[in-house]
């Protein structure tokens, strides 16, 4: 059967959510009662008689790769007929007998890997709400074998106990856990153990079982399922119980050419999730989560995962620049009618808003406009030191995308340049991608360009043009907009005696926050963010749950209103939708007020790293 979420097969890190999560309503029953399959079977609780807008009436089936094709059960499958395993309903009913209110663990089943969220559903009532989300491999770079050591080791078990469970040599298990320490940057088992409940890295079923009681709920869940009696019985269809209803956020992740930038934003939006998640008290809302992906230049894709969206009736949509290359993407936002965040840096796209807020109320803008990007080039070329041949006015050459309303050279910009003793020598619009590229650098520098823009270009292409400007010209200074914050572009250039400097309108600045969040974003998938749209990703998510969470309502009408109202300090600044366009204001190009507005940054990119040069 075909999945009718779109293909993530350009998002490949590892613990990467492939597929959105797949929820269930499992009721747990005494052991003498009808099993599955008897002609009454317990029905999922009734919905409350105000219908939210969000609540799903059907569950999506099973995600394909969590299904076991021979019917036999021994998969994260169809055994039981329903899209989940009898192993994995032993672990709900072993969750149900421990006493716990809500639980998250790593589950690996035939080699398939997923995330697993069980929630008591109320205490007074047998049903816990089941979720599972789909990844392809284990998280944080870790391997199969290094999640079971970890896991081992945080149950206490010497290396001599967990080779003969693993079936391994003593010595290859101490090997195992000594590259583990050294991989992890811990001093100690007992720091393996910490890390290992902290990031949710130990994975059930647990090779060899769970005996004794450990104090860790994950393992605990482990012990009581080898005895529980109860008989697990998952429900299809699932509504929303009254008294703790969960916020259904939708993220779109770019995919394709821009697969780098979806995989950052897919990233910092499910870190957001599961942080909103662990902090929840009683009364609190929990998340989930709904991801597509989308190649915003692929008609079929865009239709896929919007209709993805719909179906699965999310409360609310975050997205990072989907709706500039898909047209189809902001219009479809437009009639859902559910909150839509984006950073879409279109001037177009606010005005649109402000000129018709009865369609558009529901569209917020979460950074300053591609306004503020020339406004910044500008202050650069101002500060600069750069003279031109002879005593003449310094150059510079643009090299931009061409035809998705990104340009920096509009109708001003050579009388701007001028007035502050610059030339504009050479403009030159290219593609997503670029053909013959030495032809065109050639002539870019024939003009002896002091400094040569790189406008909005795709990672893959903005670094091979910097190579190509190192190859004929080592020691040329560039500036690039806004692409040097995905990771991949400082991978892939050749460093030289030259200087690259970039700027983008919402980054994630070095400041406590960020530090924290870089640390905590490291530590949940191997590696540290982008400069951009992880953290933008994580404040969206954060932010408009806080909406649903203080109004108490799923109305568009109340989450909008609140959003309008109210500020918000995030990762990469200050969230205020207070003009009709609901924008961000950029520092200091739209507002001198930097408490209540997000600053335009700049940075030096060299082999050594990057280097804030302005917060302005």
């Amino acid at each position: 059967m075909r999945s009718s979420h779109p293909r993530p097969e350009t998002l490949d890190a590892p613990g990467f959510p492939t597929r959105a999560a797949t929820q269930w309503d499992v009721t747990l029953t005494p052991a003498e009662a009808p099993a599955p399959g008897a002609p009454e079977a317990p029905q999922a609780p009734e919905a409350s008689e105000e219908h939210a807008p969000g609540s799903p009436e059907t569950e999506p089936a099973a995600p394909e790769d969590l299904r076991d094709p021979t019917g036999t059960g021994t998969g994260t499958g169809t055994g039981t007929g329903t899209g989940v395993s009898p192993l994995l309903l032993r672990r709900v009913a072993g969750f149900h007998a421990s006493g716990l209110r809500s639980a998250r663990f790593l589950w690996c089943e035939d080699g398939h890997w997923a995330w697993c969220r069980l929630e008591l559903r109320h205490p007074a009532r047998p049903v816990v709400a089941l979720g599972l989300s789909p990844i392809d491999g284990p998280p944080a770079g870790l391997t199969a074998r290094e999640i079971d050591i970890i896991s081992l080791v945080a149950m206490g078990l010497s290396n001599r106990e967990i080779s003969s469970r693993l079936g391994t040599s003593i010595r290859t298990v101490t090997t195992q856990v000594e590259r583990l320490l050294k991989k992890l940057d811990q001093d100690s088992r007992a720091g393996l153990s910490a890390l290992a409940v902290d990031r949710d890295l130990i994975r059930l079923p647990i090779p060899g079982g769970v005996e004794q009681r450990s104090g860790i709920r994950v393992l605990d869940i482990e012990r009581h399922s080898a005895t529980a009696s109860a008989v697990a019985v998952p429900a299809a269809r699932r509504a929303r119980p009254a008294g703790r209803d969960t916020v259904r956020i939708g993220t779109i992740a770019v995919a394709g050419a821009f697969a780098a930038d979806g995989r950052e934003t897919a990233q910092g939006a499910a870190l957001a999730v599961r942080d909103i998640n662990a902090l929840l008290h009683d009364d609190g809302r929990s998340v989930e989560h709904v991801l597509v992906q989308v190649d915003p230049l692929d008609e079929t894709s865009v239709r896929e995962g919007l209709a993805a969206l719909a179906d699965a009736d999310v409360d609310a949509i975050t997205s990072s620049y989907a709706s500039a290359l898909s047209p189809g993407v902001f219009d479809f936002a437009a009639d859902f009618g559910r909150p839509f965040l984006h950073t879409n840096t279109w001037t177009r796209s606010v005005d649109a808003v402000r000129e018709d807020p009865r369609r558009l109320g529901h569209v917020f803008q979460t950074c300053p406009s591609e306004t503020a990007y020339q406004s910044a080039l500008l202050a650069y070329l101002k500060g600069s030191s750069a003279t031109g041949a002879g005593g003449a006015a310094p150059r510079l050459a643009v090299i931009e995308l061409d035809g998705y309303g990104c340009a920096i050279t509009d109708d001003t910009f050579e009388a701007r340049a001028r007035e502050i003793g610059w030339t504009v020598a050479s403009t030159h619009r290219v593609g997503l991608t670029v053909e013959h590229m030495d032809e065109l650098i050639a002539g870019v520098l024939a003009d002896r360009p002091q400094i040569v823009v790189v406008s909005h270009l795709g990672v893959e292409t903005a670094a091979a043009l910097q190579n190509a400007i190192t190859a004929h010209s080592p020691a040329q200074l560039t500036y690039h907009i806004y692409t040097p914050s995905v990771p991949g572009f400082a991978r892939r250039i050749e460093h030289s005696g030259g200087q690259v400097i970039w700027s983008t309108v919402t980054g994630r600045p070095d400041d406590p926050l960020g530090r924290r969040f870089t640390e905590a974003y490291a530590r949940a998938y191997g590696s540290p963010p982008g400069r951009s749209q992880a953290s933008a990703a994580y404040d969206q998510v954060r932010m408009v749950h806080a909406a649903f969470s203080v109004t108490g309502s799923f109305s568009p009408r109340a989450v909008g209103g609140y959003l309008r109202e109210s500020a918000y300090r995030g990762i990469n600044g200050a969230y205020l939708f207070a003009e009709p366009g609901q924008s961000v204001s950029g520092y200091p190009y739209d507002t001198v007020d930097a408490s209540l507005s997000q600053p335009t940054l700049t940075y030096r990119l060299s082999g050594e790293g990057q280097q804030i040069l302005t917060l302005a």
